[in-house]
Parts: C-alpha cells; structure tokens; sequence
C-alpha cells in the first residue's frame, strides 16, 4: 500500500515500488536536452548505473519506446529478455543484472513527460497488472522528479 502522508524522495519511490512488487533494478530517468537526452537520477544500482549517466534517446533507445513512453505518455512493458534487448542499447548489462522483464512508465507533470520509472526484475516476473501500480507511483514522483530536473 502507498502511504500517501510522508514527502516523496527518490528512495521513498524506490521504497514504494518495492512495497507493491519485486524489483531487481530501479532507476529514474528524467528527459533533458528538450526530450533528447535520457538522464539518470537515481539508481538502485549506482555502481553500473550511476547517477548522472546518460542515454542519448536516439542512440541508446529504440524509436518505439521514446515515442511511447516521452510522446504519448504511456507504460512500456517488456515481459522477456528478447523486449529488453530491442529496446536498449545497454541490454546485456541489464541481463547481467539478472533482469529480462520491465516496467518503464512516465512521469508526466503539466501535460508534459519529463522522466521515466524504469522497474526491471527476472524474465516472467511482470504481468499487465503491475503497470497500474507502477503509474500509480509515477505519479507520486512527478513533484520531485520535477524539482530535481530544475536543479540540474
């Protein structure tokens, strides 16, 4: 259950995933550059994903997902390894994690996208039903996913 009375931190989002699902791998991404530049700011998993890392959104992501999840404003969801690679550029350290299901939702703030939740477990471990949970959150995380992109 979310608790909905404490501020919202990046881990407090990080914790309310974990409260609602499994999760291996956990990062927050906002969209820099006018929407080109994917930034990390906030990881699970600092050591391979640090905070501040980068994708470019033509580069690293395939066309599909940017127009999904930055443009339309809708979840991702990848249920296999095989989604995960056609997606990210950085799929087989993703692999390496252990991870080959996810969940990436936007954060969306004013009618725009400025980031993204990306929620990755083992192969199979996400079904449909997770992807409302995870807007759910989302949508807690605008207001300081909003402030941190105004900081950078």
């Amino acid at each position: 259950m979310i608790d909905h009375s404490s501020p919202v931190t990046l881990t407090k989002v990080h914790e309310m995933v974990r409260a609602e699902m499994d999760v291996k791998l956990f990062t927050v991404l906002a969209f820099t550059d006018g929407g080109q530049t994917l930034q990390r700011i906030y990881s699970s998993h600092p050591e391979q994903y640090p905070v501040g890392g980068r994708k470019d959104a033509v580069a690293d992501v395939a066309a599909d997902w940017v127009t999904r999840c930055r443009d339309e404003q809708a979840p991702y969801f990848g249920a296999t390894r095989e989604d995960i690679r056609r997606i990210f550029a950085d799929s087989a350290l993703i692999e390496s994690l252990g991870c080959g299901s996810i969940i990436n939702v936007p954060i969306v703030r004013r009618g725009v996208s400025i980031g993204a939740l990306n929620i990755l477990d083992a192969e199979g471990t996400y079904s449909g039903a997770h992807i409302g949970k995870a807007l759910t959150i989302a949508e807690r995380a605008g207001e300081i996913v909003e402030r941190i992109i105004g900081e950078l």
